[in-house]
């Protein structure tokens, strides 16, 4: 913004300036021409422009790196779930195949094939505990599972 020069010398009796150019005299000095100057562009708008521009640029850049963090995740968690589900799925296949194995109708019929016949008497044979000791020594260790003695007296 350009500031006019004011001129040095006082008015008297409080009169207005003239618009006029007065012409020179030899005494008096010439006033010189006003000129208006360019002035110098402010420069603290465009650095908070820029500012505030590299800030958007740095949100967006984040939000972008997030959103991708947020989709790979989701895949993992598809993959996992998908492969619980198949999990599941041959869980259940297995239980169904045990429960047709451990079926009596399936052990009625492979008994058959085998040559056993059902029995005649449901009836209990009692064994002496020392004779049912010495047949548990002898065959040793079958599997891991803890063995229950009752013992009626």
């Amino acid at each position: 913004m350009a500031v006019p020069m004011r001129s040095t010398e006082l008015r008297q009796h409080g009169q207005k300036r003239s618009t006029q150019q007065r012409p020179a005299q030899k005494n008096k000095r010439q006033q010189p021409a006003l000129v208006l100057t360019p002035t110098l562009p402010r420069r603290w708008p465009v650095a908070l422009g820029a500012a505030a521009l590299v800030i958007v640029l740095v949100g967006l850049l984040g939000v972008a790196v997030f959103h991708t963090q947020l989709a790979e995740r989701q895949i993992r968690i598809d993959t996992i779930e998908r492969s619980a589900r198949d999990e599941r799925e041959r869980f259940d296949e297995l239980r169904h195949r045990r429960a047709e194995l451990r079926s009596p109708v399936r052990l009625a019929g492979a008994a058959e094939e085998l040559g056993m016949v059902p029995g005649d008497t449901g009836e209990f044979v009692e064994l002496d505990p020392w004779q049912f000791a010495v047949q548990i020594a002898a065959a040793g260790a079958v599997d891991d599972s803890q063995r229950t003695i009752i013992i009626d007296t």
